[in-house]
């Protein structure tokens, strides 16, 4: 065989080469379509199978830490709120301290990204049931102990005299009582009650429970508004005297007591 009939063969040889696997191609294409397409669905499945389960898992890991957080702030808040559980009447400030305010508002934060409707008021209740719950148990096994009711024992009072026929209060009167030596307010714009009244004059008092006040000389300081003018005048003891804590022996145990103390006169006790 010569050169040229040898390329020839050669070419002749691959062209069918080809046409058979281009006719081998033409009868197999549906078979590999419907491969090619089984092995995209079964990638896009196995997909959206993973995604789910994964996006499952940590929707379920969100809530548990959410609900985790949310049951930490409100052991806090309880623990936070145990010491501070007395009576509000009993003390000048009406609120927690700034541990407790900030206890509660961390409770109230988790408690809304697991409840959008839950409000600082709904914290405020269940923080509060289960302290006082807690206390009770406490104070049951002698592990703790409940405050005293107050019981106010000083009257403040002040006769407005000298007013003028129609003459008309605007505000209830407020009493803020200072430490007379070093002038600090003890007590701030406690509301004082009428108590009588004639056509030209007008009586309030107040009454001060002296258990949780310190030593000392103390003065009372009314501010009041009659005929839409503003006044101030000093008040006093029903004896218009200022008053004297001190402590006492009695029947072998130390107690509070006090006294009036007439404005012209200086306790032994002060400087």
């Amino acid at each position: 065989m010569t050169p040229i009939e040898m390329h020839y063969s050669w070419i002749g040889f691959v062209y069918q080469a080809m046409a058979w696997l281009v006719q081998l191609l033409a009868e197999k294409w549906f078979d590999v379509v419907l491969a090619v397409l089984g092995t995209w669905l079964g990638y896009s499945l196995a997909k959206w199978h993973l995604e789910h389960f994964v996006s499952g898992i940590v929707t379920k890991m969100d809530a548990k830490y959410l609900n985790l957080n949310r049951q930490m702030a409100f052991h806090r808040a309880v623990n936070a709120m145990l010491p501070e559980l007395p009576q509000f009447y009993l003390r000048p400030s009406k609120g927690f301290s700034p541990n407790v305010a900030g206890a509660l508002v961390e409770f109230t934060s988790w408690s809304t990204a697991i409840d959008p409707a839950h409000t600082p008021e709904k914290s405020m209740e269940l923080v509060g049931t289960e302290a006082y719950t807690l206390a009770g148990g406490l104070i049951h096994k002698d592990m703790g102990f409940k405050e005293a009711v107050s019981i106010p024992n000083y009257e403040w009072q002040i006769d407005i005299g000298g007013l003028p026929i129609g003459w008309t209060v605007e505000e209830a009167p407020d009493l803020t009582i200072f430490n007379w030596d070093t002038g600090v307010a003890v007590y701030r714009h406690a509301l004082m009650k009428e108590t009588a009244r004639t056509t030209t004059s007008i009586r309030y008092s107040w009454t001060w429970d002296m258990l949780e006040v310190q030593c000392g000389l103390y003065v009372g300081v009314v501010n009041f508004t009659i005929g839409g003018t503003a006044k101030i005048q000093e008040t006093a003891s029903p004896l218009r005297e200022r008053v004297r804590i001190f402590l006492k022996r009695e029947n072998r145990q130390i107690v509070k007591a006090h006294e009036n103390i007439p404005w012209d006169d200086k306790p032994a006790d002060t400087k």
